[in-house]
């Protein structure tokens, strides 16, 4: 019985991973989560629209590409972190992140990415005229989860500086109780 188990486990390992690759042309490659990957020079140009090579080229994501070519602009968080405190195993935590665009062109924000399926961000879609505010709400599903948990969100956009601000949102989860 042990060896159908082991074998059986090893079967479904096997198939996510052959579930997990990926092709496509060697100019565009389209990532799991939908955003295509374009080899971008440092200059910011379609290198297979120039005819580079594109074995030797590296490939730069839509989102990236896009937030670098932009006009950059400064922004100013209330937090870049939130700590929930201790929360009973299954609620959902929720915080929203406020910050503020301080420069002078306006602010967009190319991707937010969480760290893990059990945290869920939403966030300003529109550009953000300087002077105005936006948004990065997050929530944390904590069912499944128990002990000290550490979730970060990627923000991605024209900030200067970097292109990548990573907010995290932390706390304990007690274990449910038993019945």
């Amino acid at each position: 019985m042990k060896k159908f188990r082991y074998s059986f486990f090893a079967a479904i390992i096997a198939l996510v991973f052959a579930a997990c690759q990926t092709s496509g042309s060697a100019e565009e490659k389209t990532a799991a989560d939908g955003t295509s990957a374009v080899q971008v020079s440092p200059d910011g140009q379609n290198m297979a629209a120039q005819g580079a090579d594109p074995a030797t080229t590296p490939k730069v994501p839509d989102f990236q590409a896009k937030a670098e070519e932009m006009a950059k602009t400064t922004v100013e968080f209330v937090s870049e972190e939130y700590n929930y405190g201790q929360v009973p195993a299954g609620t959902n935590v929720t915080h929203q992140f406020k910050f503020k665009n301080t420069g002078t062109e306006p602010l967009v924000l190319t991707r937010v990415k969480a760290s893990c399926g059990c945290t869920t961000p939403s966030y300003s879609k529109d550009p953000i005229p300087p002077g105005q505010e936006g948004f990065v709400d997050v929530v944390f599903n904590s069912a499944g989860k128990s002990g000290v948990q550490n979730k970060t969100v990627t923000v991605t956009g024209n900030f200067e500086g970097s292109i990548n601000k990573v907010l995290r949102i932390s706390g304990e989860v007690l274990a449910a109780a038993a019945n």
